[in-house]
């Protein structure tokens, strides 16, 4: 992370002041992410808060200060991560193999599988493990916050 950086700053003070504010025992470091992005990683022995029910907390804290970051750099498109002790890349891991399970299911059945409801972050996740894969193809259904995936396999059109 640059020192000019002022997005960076921002992302720093508000994660931290969400930690210090749930009353957690945690640090907070800010890098660069891809693209020009920005990854904040909280760290500490009482995060589980932040990553109870799927991430709710997390998600809450990553959205708004994507949103103060959007401002302080003039409204500018800038991906923004909050994470809590690696818990975005083991509910990648997980929702991956879930993917894969639910793929395998349609081919096998030849019927589609409907996945419980999630967050868009998740829905990504699943549409991306699943984008390359022969033999299904994704969508999502249903009105937040009951949107879901359903696999299909590509014959049953």
């Amino acid at each position: 992370m640059s020192d000019s950086d002022q997005g960076a700053r921002v992302l720093e003070e508000i994660v931290t002041a969400s930690v210090e504010g749930l009353g957690l025992a945690a640090t907070v470091v800010v890098e660069d992410g891809p693209e020009g992005g920005l990854i904040a990683r909280i760290a500490g022995d009482d995060v589980d808060v932040l990553v109870e029910r799927n991430g709710e907390v997390l998600d809450a804290v990553q959205s708004l200060a994507a949103q103060a970051v959007r401002r302080i750099d003039g409204n500018q498109r800038r991906g923004v991560l909050v994470d809590a002790n690696d818990h975005r890349a083991k509910r990648a891991d997980l929702l991956t193999r879930l993917a894969i399970r639910a793929a395998e299911e349609a081919v096998e059945y030849g019927e589609e599988v409907e996945l419980d409801p999630m967050s868009a972050m998740d829905r990504r996740t699943v549409h991306m493990a699943l984008a390359d894969r022969e033999g299904i193809e994704t969508r999502s259904e249903g009105e937040d916050p009951r949107r879901r995936i359903v696999v299909v396999p590509a014959d049953a059109e």
